[in-house]
């Protein structure tokens, strides 16, 4: 059995957009009273005032945009893709909007179109670190890991201090089999922020399936003291105490993760049986 694996880190970043000349004043009131309202969270009621926005002044491609996050944030993808389709009508050149556009296709699972709109961003703005990124993780979950790596090194050339480019970067480089460069780019992400256990998991991950044992138990139980409740790890140090023959401590981790998870019981008892025998 392999260690189990983390996730992709990093959720959508959304640009909010500002008019680059003040609209007409009920507009500019509604516009800028959506904004407020986004920004505490009330998506519904940000929703409604773009929308007087739009009416009062409807060649605004800024509202759009905003309304579209709103409807992002409400997971109206659909909604939100028809507003940034109107943005993008009457401002062909808004990286902005093709950002955000390309965000809501990635929550849609349509990666191929999220990819078509962050390159547009690219484009027109090439040292955009977050388009770079943002493409670089549809490239990794279309299992594209050398062009994801490659955008990877251009988002962190841009933005050297984003621990989420190392981690997933790393994820990219562990599924080409390159474990030592994943646990380079994992121990770079672990310096930039070192309370995040899936970083140490992973890490670990990349020590075992370079056969170093202690070096993996260690990050095992680093992610432990981060996160007591993510029966994954308690999994993967179980298995490493197999592997070191240490029985009695994998048993202990062995039942932790299914006290926490015990949709995992097909996957860790048959590992579990001989231990009872």
């Amino acid at each position: 059995m392999g260690p189990f694996r983390g996730n992709f880190w990093g959720g959508l970043v959304v640009v909010l957009a500002f008019p680059a000349v003040l609209i007409a004043g009920e507009a500019q009131n509604a516009f800028n009273e959506g904004g407020k309202l986004y920004k505490a969270g009330k998506y519904k009621d940000a929703v409604a005032a773009y929308n007087r926005a739009i009416k009062a002044s409807p060649k605004a491609d800024e509202a759009y945009n905003n309304r579209g996050l709103a409807y992002f944030k409400l997971g109206q993808n659909d909604n939100a893709i028809k507003d940034y389709d109107e943005a993008l009508k009457l401002n062909a050149k808004s990286t902005d909007t093709y950002f955000n556009r390309g965000n809501a296709y990635f929550a849609q699972k349509q990666y191929e179109r999220a990819i078509k709109d962050y390159d547009e961003v690219i484009k027109h703005a090439p040292k955009t670190p977050r388009a770079y990124r943002q493409r670089a993780l549809a490239y990794n979950t279309l299992n594209q890991f050398e062009k994801a790596i490659q955008d990877f090194d251009q988002a962190q050339k841009l933005e050297p201090k984003d621990a989420e480019i190392y981690y997933n970067r790393g994820l990219a480089y562990r599924r080409l089999a390159k474990h030592d460069q994943a646990v380079q780019d994992y121990s770079e992400a672990i310096k930039l922020d070192p309370k995040n256990a899936e970083a140490y998991n992973n890490r670990a991950n990349a020590y075992s399936l370079l056969g170093k044992y202690d070096d993996a138990v260690k990050d095992y139980d680093e992610a432990i003291k981060l996160d007591a409740k993510s029966a994954k790890i308690y999994a993967n140090r179980a298995v490493i105490k197999l592997r070191q023959g240490k029985s009695d401590d994998a048993q202990k981790d062995f039942k932790k993760a299914l006290e926490l998870d015990p949709t995992l019981k097909d996957k860790i008892e048959p590992l579990m049986a001989p231990l009872t025998q």
